[in-house]
């Protein structure tokens, strides 16, 4: 009876905590600086608390947003996570006032289904994976303020990881359902595809440099935007359990934003 009151307290305790943090630290999605995810999981049990603060300048609007994300891992192969973002905008072009406040969350599920290891003695021979993501939001952010969009959104990615001696190509295919440009505040749309590409470069480590290009297609109800960034950035991994990071982000065209600066924090448990 003593021991199962201990377990009951110790699996409140562990709740708890993860509540706690999600609230308190200040978050990240797991290949943050990139928006390019990888096929990693976090293994059973294994949590990993991220938090960023990510600075964007669009024309007259700049933003900035200060997510949350907890993932837990349900699997050697599963991932489950929560974001919580905090959304400030200057303007809101929902008020015209300077707004901020809690966005829409964010649930996730990651399953990596395909992997191919590199045979032992096959120096040239990449290991190589695959993974599928899915999301749905829901809508918590004030309309209102233009802080979130009103509506339930769903969305899903395709995500491919090759791994080399010391370089790691990661490729992404994302969909959205639909939407509103929140942080530029200068667009809705019914559905958005983008491809995404990055690398890491490991042979430094603990110092990880990436690049990034992104491309998006966004459909508007009465036109089409192709919205195109670059990235560079780099990556501190001190240990397996701990990293910092930063990157810098370019708009490539007319639909593009200017600009955004990134940092962010993760660490796992």
């Amino acid at each position: 009876m003593r021991e199962c009151l201990g377990r009951e307290y110790g699996m409140r305790l562990l709740v708890l905590l993860i509540m706690i943090l999600a609230v308190i630290a200040p978050p990240a999605q797991a290949m943050h600086p990139l928006f390019t995810d990888d096929t990693e999981t976090q293994g059973p049990g294994g949590v990993l608390v991220e938090s960023s603060i990510n600075y964007l300048k669009d024309s007259e609007f700049k933003s900035i947003v200060v997510p949350v994300a907890v993932t837990l891992g349900i699997g050697e192969a599963m991932d489950a996570a929560v974001e919580m973002p905090y959304l400030s905008l200057h303007p809101s072009t929902a008020t015209g006032n300077n707004e901020g406040g809690l966005s829409d969350v964010f649930f996730r599920f990651k399953h990596r289904f395909y992997e191919h290891e590199k045979k032992s003695g096959g120096r040239n021979q990449p290991e190589q994976s695959l993974a599928y993501q899915v999301a749905f939001s829901q809508p918590t952010g004030s309309e209102e303020k233009g802080l979130g969009t009103g509506t339930a959104r769903w969305g899903g990615r395709l995500i491919s990881t090759t791994e080399w001696e010391s370089l790691k190509i990661n490729a992404n295919l994302s969909y959205e359902s639909s939407g509103k440009a929140l942080r530029r505040g200068n667009f809705s749309f019914d559905d958005a595809v983008s491809l995404s590409i990055a690398a890491e470069y490991e042979h430094m480590k603990p110092w990880e440099p990436v690049v990034e290009l992104s491309v998006f297609r966004v459909k508007e109800p009465d036109a089409v935007r192709r919205i195109v960034n670059a990235l560079v950035g780099m990556i501190y991994e001190p240990s397996e359990h701990f990293y910092v990071d930063a990157g810098i982000r370019i708009g490539l065209n007319e639909d593009s934003e200017d600009y955004g600066l990134l940092v962010g924090f993760g660490y796992k448990f």
